[in-house]
């Protein structure tokens, strides 16, 4: 049995703004010393609780594309296509999660790892276009196109490599999976190994510096249904209960009527925090002890309070889930939602709205161990095809470094893939690199137009810039959309595009 990971070595596998809140908490709480050890694969493998919801709503609506999830990187030098495709079946072999599909055992989810599987890399060769703008576009399309093929969940394989060919020494590459095996951060993994391989087939080699695996997501996923016991599961569940005791779906003001069922239709709406009013909260965060993700939270509820009239405002948030050592190099579905209800009263003074948000993120993250879809299951909201239960917006804090992954003798760039698609109304997430403040609101073009997604990014700033202005001692009800704060600091901040969902 593996050695229990310290306190401070969980703690570094989180992203910064996470690591803050948690060390908040830390004062008198014990210790996780239960290991995840493998389980027997001759036996039924359950999904875990986040990959029940998953497979429920393909189940509910087959065919979503909503939950792919893909990168995208333009790479120019002599690429060696066997090497490519020797790396890729390397890192199939080394992660389960490539390998696994789904299937229904009494109703029950479960997950089917194959001892293997083979993922092509699909070739696509568009060198003989005469046109480099034509010819790069019919790549953006390809690139797309094979973004939003939906995925069977049954049949598999969930992962996807294709290599678009543009010239003698220039290709596209594509890595696109179904969140139901990955997030973000598997993402990471996943391009940081396969350079790894790649380099090491060059020389006619497997990876060796890889670090060891000590479990695979199938583990995970069983110590999951194990240590979430139903008293552990009924003391928590009783504390969302409680928290979100009678709350209302959030009804923003749309450019068109709800249809009756959401079809994930979706665009993104990106725009730059200038340094100046990203260091204004930031401090005005410090004011109060709390983190730029609380800050930004509390400008978004504040947000969507003036927009939709209502002072009871829940948004969502993910979390990583990979709190544990075991957990760190693993490709897997592992993120979790969490639910922030605050109340936004515009008597209270703007130091007073930062604390009760602070409070409300640091509950939730202190109750972030139940699966969001058991607590859509004990809130039993009254079903709506035309929203997601609980929350219908979220926030997110990304923490990202610059630069694409090195492939041995390639350079790299990123390259942007319209993805279109996306679960929520509304979303606003952010991303700190390097310390550079920039935001995104993805949208569902099923409600909202593009002009007013950008006059609401001018009025998030607007607010932003009020607050800081404001300052703890400001009332909270009189900070204004608009005005000085918006003329010096939205001009020339906002810039529409369209790129990557993940």
């Amino acid at each position: 049995m593996s050695t229990p990971p310290s306190r401070e070595s969980r703690i570094s596998a989180l992203p910064e703004h996470m690591r803050a809140l948690l060390r908040e908490r830390m004062a008198g709480h014990t210790v996780v010393t239960d290991a995840i050890a493998p389980v027997d694969r001759a036996t039924e493998l359950p999904a875990s609780f986040a990959q029940r919801r998953l497979w429920f709503l393909e189940e509910f609506r087959p065919g979503g594309v909503e939950y792919n999830s893909g990168l995208a990187l333009r790479m120019t030098g002599a690429l060696d296509r066997q090497a490519l495709e020797r790396a890729v079946e390397q890192i199939v072999v080394r992660h389960e999660a490539l390998r696994t599909t789904f299937d229904a055992v009494d109703g029950r989810a479960i997950q089917v790892v194959h001892p293997s599987m083979t993922v092509p890399v699909e070739h696509v060769d568009l060198s003989a276009h005469d046109d480099p703008a034509a010819r790069d576009g019919e790549a953006d399309r390809i690139l797309r196109e094979r973004l939003l093929t939906p995925f069977d969940l049954r049949v598999g394989p969930l992962f996807r490599v294709l290599l678009v060919r543009l010239g003698h020494d220039d290709h596209a590459l594509l890595l696109s999976m179904h969140h139901i095996i990955s997030d973000g951060r598997s993402l990471d993994i996943l391009t940081g190994e396969l350079t790894a391989c790649y380099a090491a087939a060059l020389r006619g080699r497997d990876a060796d510096e890889l670090p060891a695996l000590p479990v695979q997501y199938a583990d995970f996923a069983a110590w999951q249904h194990e240590r979430l016991t139903e008293t552990e599961l009924r003391d928590g569940l009783e504390y969302w209960r409680r928290r979100l005791d009678g709350l209302q779906p959030l009804e923003l003001p749309t450019d068109h009527l709800r249809p009756t069922a959401r079809s994930a239709a979706g665009a993104v709406h990106a725009f730059d925090i200038p340094p100046e009013l990203a260091e204004g909260l930031a401090a005005l965060g410090r004011d109060r002890g709390a983190s730029l993700f609380v800050t930004l939270t509390a400008v978004t509820q504040l947000l969507l309070s003036r927009y939709s009239g209502q002072d009871d405002i829940a948004l969502g948030t993910a979390t990583s889930g990979r709190d544990r050592a075991e957990l760190e190099n693993l490709v897997g579905f592992f993120v979790n939602t969490l639910v922030l209800r605050t109340r936004v009263d515009p008597a209270a003074t703007v130091g007073d709205f930062l604390t009760s948000v602070k409070g409300t993120v640091l509950e939730a993250f202190d109750h972030q161990e139940i699966p969001f879809d058991r607590v859509v299951e004990a809130l039993a909201p009254e079903r709506d095809p035309s929203r997601m239960p609980l929350v219908q917006a979220m926030v997110v804090l990304q923490n990202s470094t610059d630069g694409a992954p090195e492939f041995a003798g390639l350079r790299t760039e990123p390259m942007s893939v319209s993805r279109d698609a996306l679960p929520f109304d509304f979303m606003l997430e952010f991303d700190e690199r390097d310390g550079k403040l920039t935001g995104a609101i993805e949208y569902s073009t099923d409600l909202f137009d593009a002009g007013t997604v950008g006059r609401m990014v001018g009025h998030w700033l607007g607010l932003a810039g009020g607050l800081v202005v404001a300052g703890s001692g400001g009332v909270l009800g009189e900070v204004s959309m608009v005005g000085v704060a918006e003329r010096e600091w939205v001009v020339g901040a906002g810039r529409g595009v369209v790129g990557v969902v993940s």
